[in-house]
């Protein structure tokens, strides 16, 4: 069995990447970003306040996140400005952990996200933490959303990736950082083909 966690900020690329990589390994990928863009989603469509830990932490022991597992989960803006106050509830982490853990126990899986190299998976097969600087993720965040039609302020996109990338570092509870044993791939120069290629050659050697 092969466990695969991939982590990084948000906007480094995880969810492509390691998509591909589960595609050419021939094994499931999981985006665990959706499963708490599900929950921030639920949250906001049932007037639940993202600083009511006790409702969110409800709301996440009963979703069946497997239902998610195979979207991108929902890029509205306010569930964007949410997701990490959503994400940052203990409770809420606690419930998808459990299921993410259970969802890896079902076979080998690339799996993607900020903990999952340090909590979720820290007996993964292979580790990766990928990331870049806040102004590259930003220009590829405008792009996305450039496609999209989406109107857009590229500093106030920056802004918004940077005051994520904080609540991410700083939160209690499974903060983003590389695990001790993790590859660490800054994507700044390189094209998704060769990060693809980085991270296969690392597998291989396991």
């Amino acid at each position: 069995t092969l466990t695969l966690a991939i982590d990084g900020p948000a906007a480094s690329g995880k969810s492509v990447v390691g998509r591909e990589v589960a595609r050419r390994l021939g094994i499931r990928f999981l985006d665990t970003g959706a499963m708490y863009r599900a929950i921030t989603l639920a949250s906001i469509q049932q007037g639940v306040a993202a600083d009511d830990a006790c409702k969110l932490s409800s709301l996440a022991a009963c979703a069946d996140m497997r239902l998610v597992t195979h979207s991108n989960g929902d890029r509205l803006a306010e569930v964007d400005a949410s997701v990490s106050a959503v994400s940052a509830v203990s409770g809420v982490r606690t419930a998808l952990v459990a299921q993410q853990r259970a969802i890896a126990s079902d076979g080998s899986i690339v799996m993607c996200g900020r903990d999952i190299g340090t909590v979720v998976l820290p007996d993964a097969s292979v580790k990766v933490f990928l990331t870049a600087s806040a102004e590259v993720r930003a220009a590829r965040r405008a792009a996305e959303m450039q496609q999209r039609q989406e109107t857009f302020d590229t500093r106030q996109v920056l802004a918004a990736l940077q005051r994520r990338d904080k609540i991410d570092r700083e939160r209690d509870d499974s903060p983003l950082r590389p695990a001790a044993d993790a590859l660490v791939i800054c994507s700044d120069h390189l094209t998704i083909e060769e990060v693809v290629c980085q991270i296969l050659a690392e597998v291989s050697q396991c």
